[in-house]
């Protein structure tokens, strides 16, 4: 039954991997081998259908139905309305100039450092510093693009060197984060974003950070010698560098929510991110109202976040849903259960191992994938349960898997942050990724070292 458990197990994972690799729709692929696979394993083992408490069985195929629609249930009421209220808030910054702004005035300075490789290093802090507020990386991306790439070209620096370094700021971390909250959610700490992200994610962040900055001067200085020596010129098209129509003070308006709950979580009051997001969209909207003297003009902004909010339910929001319950089917099958029984008897290594072994596979599905959220949203919830039989915290499993998602987009050609790198600087998306791959990897190694660190 072991064999046969792993057996079905990889099956099922490997086929569902094909049909998305045919360009199927993720969300209906995973949805699908999700209810195929419960009833499977119903059939086979007489594994119950998941259901909430209290809620009687009526059928294996009325039960699945029943998972699905509770799955939705939950995930909206928790994790997928946090997740809309942070892109609400995200989109009215970006209506308003306000986060635009912010970049602009954040790399200014960047002009002001004499050696372009520098420079380099600097954009990518500054950039990595930014995520925490704007947490899109194709939005940030875009906002560099039009704010410091321009600066960067004026500098003498060429531009697949400009794009690949603009590429590199790609962890998604933070309390407002969509994958830091899916994360929480995974984890059981829905409540505890906040104390995830200073007790763990930011340590993760802060390797990658420091030891990238470091390594960018060395690696770029010698990648462009090594492209001198063979001749490889590309034609420079410098853009005009626009200032935002809007005030200055705006640049504060994306940090409102960080602000709120940083300072509540320190103050001991508990406020959840929803409610952090919604007090930060009143309030500028009232700023709002006070610039422009229009009621009618910031009456119509709220279409503007319920868009953003519709929008990530479709991007985002669905694709945690069919993640949740196909990484219910694997578990159902049980093979994973027993590849974690084996692996547990060899001791400590064994958390080393699958700390690599899933961190390489949410890695390799987003490349293929270009976007990290199913990969990590249906690996991470089956990490979350193997973690206890490995004796240790469900976070020191899944959080090398969601930096490994964002490292993985960043290294996929069909990514939208790394097409719009490409299409600014007249360059093919493999170019980029040739460039920034030893340091992805290294990213990578950086990630796994500190996840392991967790454990001794």
């Amino acid at each position: 039954m072991s064999v046969l458990s792993i057996v079905l197990t990889l099956l099922v994972v490997v086929g569902t991997g094909y049909y998305v690799l045919k360009a199927y729709n993720p969300i209906f692929v995973l949805l699908f081998s999700g209810i195929v696979v419960l009833c499977g394993a119903f059939f086979l083992y007489g594994a119950e259908v998941p259901l909430p408490k209290n809620t009687p069985s009526q059928g294996v195929f009325l039960d699945v139905y029943k998972f699905l629609s509770a799955t939705f249930a939950k995930t909206l009421s928790e994790v997928g309305l946090i997740i809309m209220s942070v892109a609400g808030f995200a989109a009215y910054m970006k209506h308003i100039n306000a986060s635009s702004k912010l970049a602009f005035v954040a790399n200014a300075p960047l002009g002001k450092i004499k050696n372009k490789y520098l420079i380099l290093s600097g954009t990518f802090v500054v950039g990595m510093m930014l995520k925490i507020v704007i947490s899109s990386y194709a939005g940030l991306i875009l906002l560099l693009l039009a704010s410091i790439y321009p600066v960067l070209i004026s500098l003498g620096i060429r531009p697949i060197t400009a794009v690949s370094v603009l590429s590199l700021i790609t962890l998604d971390y933070g309390p407002k984060d969509g994958n830091s909250i899916n994360m929480a959610k995974m984890v059981g700490e829905p409540d505890n974003v906040v104390g995830l992200f200073l007790n763990y994610q930011l340590w993760s962040v802060v390797a990658y950070v420091v030891i990238i900055a470091l390594v960018i001067p060395l690696y770029y200085a010698y990648v462009d010698k090594r492209d001198k020596a063979k001749s490889e010129t590309e034609n420079v098209e410098i853009t005009e560098i626009t200032n935002p129509q809007c005030p200055l003070f705006y640049i504060l308006l994306p940090w409102l929510p960080i602000v709120l709950l940083f300072g509540t979580y320190f103050a001991g009051i508990k406020l959840d991110v929803v409610s952090a997001n919604f007090i930060a969209i009143s309030f500028c909207f009232l700023i709002e109202f006070i610039r422009h003297r229009d009621g009618k003009r910031v009456s119509e902004d709220i279409i503007v976040v319920l868009k953003a909010m519709a929008e990530i339910f479709v991007s985002v929001v669905s694709i945690i849903i069919a993640a949740s319950v196909f990484a219910e089917g694997i578990k159902a099958l049980g093979g994973l259960e027993v590849i974690v029984g084996y692996l547990a008897s060899m001791g400590n290594i064994a958390v080393l191992l699958c700390i690599i072994v899933l961190s390489f596979l949410v890695f390799g599905i987003t490349i293929i994938m270009g976007s990290g959220i199913a990969a990590f949203s249906a690996i991470g919830n089956i990490a979350a349960n193997l973690a206890p039989k490995l004796g240790i915290k469900p976070i020191i499993l899944v959080l090398p898997l969601e930096i490994a998602s964002c490292l993985g987009r960043a290294a996929s050609p069909i990514a939208g942050g790394i097409l719009a790198l490409a299409g600014f600087a007249k360059l093919e998306p493999l170019a980029i990724i040739k460039r920034t791959l030893p340091l992805l990897l290294l990213g990578m190694v950086i990630n796994i070292v500190v996840a392991w660190s967790f454990t001794l």
